[in-house]
């Protein structure tokens, strides 16, 4: 009897222990992407006028309890592609494709949750028109991320920003999102992007865009 307490005692603290140390997550979402605003590379300029693109967007992260080493978080939003003018009468097709890294450290884990890190976002695209250009970019960004879980409820509000100006040139990447949590594992959540690059002749880039849209999706923790 005493063997089978013990040994229960000690699966039950291995299991404790285990959810202790490590928490993943994973984020899939429905993004519905909005341009605006002009963007030229290498002299091939294109206008946008509020085109909208369906798309997806995910996120993975990974935490645990090591003070020293950060969190990490993986951020995909794959190809979207909007069509716009040239200024010629022609239409260029403008491709981006996202990828950040994000480590990060968690200040506050309670009711309110608070992050601070730094982003690494990888900006890859194309030009589509009467030139053809590729470009690729990795552009370091500051990171804050944070959230408030209404009690009893099963809500949270949550949002992130990732910034970055230099000389008069800013990224930035704005999320805010309501998630309902289902159970323990599974949330559903709905919110807001908003996305602005402007840059003056830098990357050989002049670019003023606005890329926004609402996204709706669900997530898993284990």
């Amino acid at each position: 009897m005493k063997k089978s307490v013990l040994t229960a005692l000690c699966l039950a603290s291995v299991n404790v222990s285990a959810a202790m140390i490590l928490g993943f997550g994973a984020e899939v979402d429905y993004y519905n992407p909005t341009a605006s605003g002009d963007f030229n590379y290498k002299t091939t300029t294109t206008h946008f006028n509020n085109q909208s693109q369906s798309g997806y967007q995910i996120g993975l992260y990974l935490e645990h309890p090591v003070p020293v080493l950060p969190n990490i978080r993986l951020d995909f939003t794959p190809e979207s592609s909007f069509s716009g003018s040239n200024g010629a009468g022609g239409t260029n097709i403008v491709s981006f494709d996202q990828a950040d890294i994000t480590p990060y450290y968690e200040i506050l884990d309670n009711v309110v949750d608070l992050d601070i890190g730094v982003t690494f976002k990888v900006l890859e695209g194309k030009v589509e028109g009467v030139v053809n250009r590729n470009f690729s970019e990795v552009i370091p960004m500051v990171y804050l991320g944070a959230g408030i879980n209404l009690e009893g409820t099963g809500l949270r509000i949550a949002g992130d920003v990732k910034y970055v100006e230099y000389n008069g040139d800013s990224l930035s990447d704005s999320r805010i999102k309501a998630v309902w949590e289902i159970n323990k594992m599974l949330q559903v959540q709905a919110g807001y992007r908003y996305e602005t690059l402007k840059i003056n002749d830098r990357f050989d880039m002049n670019s003023n865009v606005v890329i926004e849209g609402p996204f709706i999706g669900m997530g898993a923790t284990f």
